[in-house]
């Protein structure tokens, strides 16, 4: 299994050699899982709304406001979208929160704090066994957003956080974080391979900000425990190797 997380941002500026891979990719026979953000939209609809915006460390604070036009936007508007993108490219692709719902489970990661955000505990195997049986004979590409069903209803979930559980609890063989930028930047030039200390280094020496910090640390967590392929990269080709 390839997962391949893709920041709302980035979708946008996805060119023939992205689709072109991923089509490859399935011919192949791999299974492909295309986890997405929201990002810009999502900001900028809030804003419209006179919702808060506010991140912290990265994550996106989700008041039950801001979560109700999270959940329409990712489910009903950029799902939607990518799928059809796909097929445009000749690749066949399951809308799985449009579908079945929410892939993850998921526990408050904490509330005071972020308000309706959650930490991926599972996948839920009624959801995936539903759509593996629809999608078997073309293997699909499997499109999937970051919210969880939690305690008391939906949660949401960082996009980079829910990739590094997938490709975890899946035992994928290659994980692929697709930003906006062409890799991890330090003074505008590409790190091209970081391990975990020298990230920590350049964390505590505010080289390596926002939203690239809860990234590395998904990223890291997915090494730990035996994704042996990790990229941060904004194609599917060159970027930052992450290694132990």
């Amino acid at each position: 299994m390839i997962v391949i997380k893709i920041g709302g941002n980035a979708i946008s500026q996805l060119k023939d050699d992205f689709f072109h891979q991923v089509k490859e990719w399935t011919k192949e026979g791999q299974q492909v899982v295309i986890l997405h953000g929201g990002g810009q939209l999502i900001s900028s609809t809030c804003a419209f709304f006179d919702l808060p915006t506010e991140k912290i460390d990265g994550i996106r604070v989700t008041p039950p406001s801001v979560l109700a036009l999270t959940s329409h936007l990712l489910t009903n508007v950029i799902q939607p979208h990518f799928q059809n993108q796909l097929a445009e490219a000749g690749i066949p692709a399951l809308a799985v929160n449009q579908k079945a719902g929410p892939l993850f489970t998921a526990d408050y990661l904490d509330q005071d704090t972020y308000g309706e955000v959650g930490e991926v505990t599972g996948i839920d195997e009624a959801v995936l066994a539903q759509v593996s049986q629809d999608g078997n004979e073309q293997n699909p590409v499997l499109l999937v957003n970051s919210l969880a069903s939690g305690p008391n209803g939906p949660l949401n979930v960082n996009a980079d956080s829910a990739a590094q559980a997938l490709a975890t609890m899946a035992s994928a063989d290659q994980l692929v974080l697709l930003t906006d930028v062409p890799g991890v930047l330090v003074n505008e030039e590409v790190v091209t391979a970081l391990n975990p200390l020298k990230a920590n280094q350049l964390i505590d020496q505010e080289l390596i900000t926002a939203g690239m910090v809860p990234k590395l640390q998904a990223a890291f967590s997915a090494l730990h425990h035996g994704v042996h392929k990790i990229t941060i990269t904004n194609h599917l080709g060159q970027g930052t190797k992450l290694e132990l």
